[in-house]
């Protein structure tokens, strides 16, 4: 049932989206949540590395910091969600992983020369980056509803047929 879910995120994820509006934010979250301990960091690179190869590589450094701020977004699901779930820890740890993301995906912005090498320059990128963190976390809201919610669906179905 977690492959379902990963396949329908990757697959999401390969169709025309704007950016930010992409469920491997949420994905992220999900593996951190639902995932084995040692490998839940590396469930939301699955999208990432299929779009890659389909529609091309980017800016290695940049695909670096994009990989590692969704690695470290599903950390965040794995501390926030997976032993606890409920109540304000799922806001929370959406407002965080995006927040984490955006802090790490802007500063390669930043690094690779698309601002000046500057404090100002950094805080610069941070500020033009911010619709797109407002964006992110209405996105994995969205995708964290559908993904929970089908996980919970999907487990509830299965505990129904083993009683059956």
């Amino acid at each position: 049932m977690r492959t379902l879910i990963v396949a329908l995120a990757t697959a999401i994820h390969l169709l025309p989206h704007p950016f930010g509006v992409s469920p491997v934010g949420a994905l992220a979250l999900y593996g951190g949540a639902h995932g084995n301990r040692r490998v839940s960091w590396l469930v939301p690179t699955l999208p990432l590395l299929v779009a890659a190869i389909v529609f091309g590589f980017y800016v290695l450094t940049v695909m670096a910091f994009v990989f590692a701020g969704f690695m470290l977004s599903a950390l965040v699901g794995k501390a926030l969600l997976k032993d606890q779930r409920g109540g304000a820890r799922y806001p929370v740890a959406v407002v965080c992983a995006a927040i984490v993301f955006f802090l790490v995906s802007n500063f390669s912005i930043w690094l690779v020369g698309m601002y000046p090498p500057t404090a100002a320059g950094l805080l610069s990128c941070y500020l033009n980056g911010l619709p797109y963190l407002g964006i992110a976390i209405i996105a994995d809201s969205i995708y964290c509803a559908v993904f929970f919610g089908l996980h919970h669906q999907l487990t509830a179905e299965e505990d129904d047929l083993a009683f059956a």
